[in-house]
């Protein structure tokens, strides 16, 4: 399932709240002793092919998760054990019998990864409001490496999507890049900027990231976990501080595209035509590059676009808005 590189899917289109999930199933031994399977999802956007299980190579050293290697299309690949990885225990005789490996190559922030998974279903369409923060203790339990839950449809079955970021980063393979000298990095601390950013991220990686550089800078950040509760927070400012500009007290909002309740593009859009946030910056920062995905920030109004994690770009832009 290849596809154009930087071609944004008709889900992710201005409006649409929608996406396409790559829907996967990984078997494991719950307690008990009885063999389940758990269904997980990733964007199609980020899924560049899948594959039948390659030759791979291992590395010595490393994770048993992230041992091994794989040439895919004359490119060499690290590759993720995804059941490892999630310390799911496969069942024994499992891999003669019911699971069907396969590789999903995944291509996201300059990198690409593959990730072994025990059996590929289908791709399914689900709105973004279908998809749910996931309960805390889902999340202690997958040690924070799911950032949505919805319900399959036709069946009672529990859909989890996968925090990508979290799985790049667990193999040292999300490195922010900086490319900024480090006179001009010294030069802009002393200066340090003053404000509050509201940062909206279903990622805990991407949220953390953004947080640190941020209050490096001498920002004040808050945080919100989707579009909805993002749009909340702008709400709750608005009931306190009446007929003030919310510029007086937000300097700006950075954004995700992809994320539960409502995608980054809804999110901006709303913004955009709410008199009550005029002024109010909007930059979108997404792991979706390609000059077709910048095109649709500025037919949503947004006013910067960046690709995680590009620290130099970041600061560039919000000292555009920041001072």
């Amino acid at each position: 399932m290849a596809k154009k590189a930087g071609a944004l899917p008709e889900v992710l289109k201005v409006g649409a709240n929608e996406m396409e999930l790559v829907v996967f199933k990984m078997h494991f031994l719950a307690q008990g002793g009885q063999t389940e399977k758990r269904s997980y999802g990733v964007n199609v956007a980020k899924v560049r092919e899948i594959i039948p299980m390659p030759v791979l190579t291992t590395i010595p050293d490393l994770p048993e998760y992230s041992n091994s290697l794989a040439e895919v299309r004359g490119e060499v690949i690290p590759i993720i054990d995804l059941g490892k990885w999630m310390k799911m225990d496969l069942p024994e005789g499992s891999e003669e019998t019911e699971v069907k490996r396969k590789i999903i190559v995944l291509e996201m922030l300059g990198t690409t990864v593959g990730i072994i998974v025990h059996e590929v279903e289908r791709i399914r369409r689900i709105k973004w409001d279908q998809i749910k923060a996931p309960p805390e203790f889902l999340q202690v339990k997958h040690g924070g490496r799911i950032t949505g839950v919805t319900k399959i449809e036709g069946n009672e079955d529990l859909l989890l999507i996968l925090d990508l970021e979290n799985v790049i980063q667990s193999i040292g393979a999300l490195v922010p890049k900086t490319g900024i000298d480090f006179e001009g990095l010294k030069g802009l601390h002393k200066k340090k900027l003053s404000g509050n950013v509201l940062i909206v991220d279903d990622s805990l990686v991407a949220r953390r990231i953004l947080k640190d550089t941020l209050e490096n800078l001498g920002l004040t950040t808050m945080e919100a976990i989707d579009g909805k509760q993002g749009l909340a927070v702008l709400n709750e400012f608005i009931a306190k501080i009446g007929t003030e500009p919310i510029t007086n007290y937000l300097s700006l909002v950075i954004t995700d595209v992809e994320m539960p309740e409502m995608d980054g593009l809804t999110l901006t859009k709303t913004i955009k035509a709410d008199h009550r946030f005029q002024g109010l910056p909007v930059i979108l920062n997404t792991s979706l590059s390609g000059d077709e995905n910048r095109q649709k920030s500025k037919t949503v109004g947004a006013d910067g676009y960046l690709i995680k994690f590009d620290v130099a770009q970041l600061i560039a832009e919000v000292t555009r808005f920041v001072k």
